[in-house]
């Protein structure tokens, strides 16, 4: 059991409990100061990742740099990868959209490049990025996600989690950052982190759900937000506060729109809402249609992003 964590923002200690959703780690509380969301009091961390790569003490060290997938093929991750290879052409466009809004905030257009996709996942972002003419670094903890970016698109991953020497100082031009800041117990200390590998001028982009939105609070500890891995919940406002303690000016902020295959949205995002949705009937009955490999946009306001440039 962890220690009561403090506000992940401010690091004030003055948390008004909100709810304890059966998924969460904890209870969920809201700082009176800034009005940060997060879990105080971490009850259950067995699906947290704190320090390290994701490895047992007999895993081979030669799995975190291996670019060879059958040293990965058993293990737990690799079972999602089917899903995730599925959605690649959806996957490649949010990219591209993402991408697009950094070159329009002056993103580097210099030769050689830079950016960094911190908690790159299976690396499909870095594809894409590298695809456009980026140097494309990124540092995943989960071994099979690393080894798979490495073999399949030939891109630079550090398998393991940030750290003060993980790169140079003032290496990159981007830092990008997808769905990872929900999850991190001490996201002030890795921000910070990140500003330093920074050039200066560099921009960096952080997206993760959003709390502030209609369907929090209809749902309450019933949003599909609340899961066993995620600690921090932050809207435009308390993001933003994050990037500026960290030293950045937030130039831009947005609700992204996610696109998706029908069949990712009736398989991973609709059962959360609408429990029948799971049924395998119902699933089936819309496969055996044009409308299941169907690609379409949704905003309901629950994922933010927001842009900052280390001034």
């Amino acid at each position: 059991m962890k220690d009561i964590r403090a506000c992940p923002v401010c690091a004030r200690s003055d948390g008004e409990e909100l709810f304890h959703p059966q998924a969460s780690p904890g209870t969920v509380v809201r700082c009176r100061q800034c009005g940060m969301v997060y879990i105080a009091k971490i009850d259950r961390e067995e699906a947290l990742i704190f320090d390290g790569p994701v490895v047992d003490a007999s895993t081979d060290r030669d799995i975190l740099t291996t670019a060879n997938l059958a040293d990965v093929q058993n293990s737990w991750e690799y079972s999602l990868l089917p899903d995730k290879e599925a959605e690649w052409p959806a996957l490649e466009r949010n990219a591209q959209d993402a991408l697009r809004r950094i070159e329009k905030q002056g993103g580097s257009r210099i030769p050689e490049r830079k950016i960094l996709d911190f908690g790159s996942g299976w690396g499909f972002f870095l594809a894409t990025a590298k695809k456009q003419g980026w140097s494309t670094y990124g540092l995943e903890p989960l071994p099979a996600c690393a080894a798979y970016a490495r073999a399949t698109f030939g891109v630079e991953v550090v398998t393991d989690t940030l750290r003060k020497d993980s790169f140079p100082p003032s290496f990159f031009d981007v830092v990008t950052s997808f769905q990872v800041f929900e999850h991190l117990p001490t996201p002030l200390e890795n921000v910070c982190v990140l500003h330093d590998l920074l050039k200066l001028g560099g921009l960096i982009l952080i997206e993760v759900p959003n709390f502030d939105t209609w369907s929090m609070k209809l749902l309450g500890a019933r949003h599909r937000h609340f899961v066993q891995d995620h600690l921090n919940f932050f809207s435009i406002a308390t993001l933003s506060q994050l990037l500026m303690r960290a030293g950045f000016q937030v130039v831009d902020s947005y609700h992204s729109t996610r696109l998706m295959s029908m069949r990712h949205l009736i398989k991973h995002w609709l059962p959360k809402y609408l429990p029948f949705m799971a049924r395998p009937g119902v699933q089936n009955a819309v496969a055996s249609t044009p409308l299941w490999e169907m690609t379409m946009g949704f905003n309901i306001g629950d994922i933010i992003a927001v842009i900052g440039r280390k001034g």
